[in-house]
């Protein structure tokens, strides 16, 4: 018994350091941060703010250390513990994506899209030019998750229009945290935009890593469809899932491929590159 008391006070006070070296770094990014909208949303999910830094750390070790994110790594307490709902100030939902940590893993598809944006931004951009009518550029960054690929694209973009989306309130509170973090300003979405054809007119649309089954390979397929037909560019990030099949393969471009480094293939069942790949053209 006395022993599992000092163990469980070692990983309280372990907890407590972590979160107080996060939150000091944070609170320094906050006060100099110029951008009062994301502000705004955080402020309005405090609760959320706060468990994220108890359980995240802001790190540059990925494939494109140009960003700041915080993410779940093996410093971190929900690395090796389960999520605690302090207080027990979630509902249900909310818990279990933090049981789930998802949005707080930089997944191999979105790292190698992010790259392939932060060294072919002439490219991407000049092509997504052909399609804009007088107009700002629209890009869209579906299944956003911790927010990387579209930072980068505020980043190397001017006075486009920049909205990451993803279905989690989690997920857009810590994409929020990562633009903060980074000095950029998006736009965040939580709605589900998979569920009928897309209705607003995006120039570029970057999926990373949400080829994760082909059930949901099967619905986005007939979604980029329609946006394709729109005139729409769209650029998909994966490191081989099963939702990437041969008749998928074939109505794409290999545009690149990137070697994961060793600690994300570690973390990512060995897989050990990541391609991108332009939809609609082969």
């Amino acid at each position: 018994m006395i022993v599992r008391r000092i163990v469980c006070l070692r990983k309280l006070l372990f907890t407590r350091k972590f979160t107080q070296n996060t939150t000091e770094i944070w609170d320094s990014f906050l006060r100099n941060g110029q951008i009062t909208s994301l502000k705004k949303f955080i402020g309005d999910h405090r609760d959320v703010v706060n468990a994220i830094l108890r359980n995240t750390e802001i790190t540059r070790n990925h494939l494109t250390p140009e960003l700041k994110l915080f993410l779940l790594t093996n410093k971190c307490p929900l690395y090796h513990e389960p999520f605690i709902d302090e207080n027990e100030k979630f509902d249900s939902l909310t818990r279990n994506v933090f049981q789930d940590p998802f949005w707080s893993i930089y997944w191999p598809g979105g790292q190698g899209l992010t790259r392939f944006i932060l060294d072919e931004r002439e490219t991407i951009l000049q092509c997504a030019m052909q399609n804009k009518r007088k107009r700002a550029l629209r890009i869209l960054d579906l299944g956003a998750g911790c927010g990387a690929t579209a930072i980068a694209t505020r980043l190397v973009t001017g006075s486009c229009k920049i909205i990451a989306n993803d279905i989690s309130k989690v997920a857009c509170v810590a994409i929020a945290m990562n633009a903060i973090l980074n000095n950029v300003d998006i736009e965040i979405s939580w709605k589900n935009l998979l569920e009928k054809s897309p209705e607003d007119p995006y120039d570029v649309i970057f999926i990373g890593d949400l080829l994760y089954d082909e059930e949901i390979a099967s619905t986005l397929i007939a979604w980029l469809e329609n946006a394709h037909l729109r005139g729409t560019r769209i650029y998909l990030g994966d490191p081989g899932r099963h939702g990437l099949t041969k008749d998928l393969r074939k109505r794409m471009k290999l545009l690149r491929q990137y070697d994961l480094p060793e600690e994300v293939r570690k973390e990512n069942h060995g897989y050990d590159t990541v391609t991108v790949w332009e939809f609609g053209r082969s």
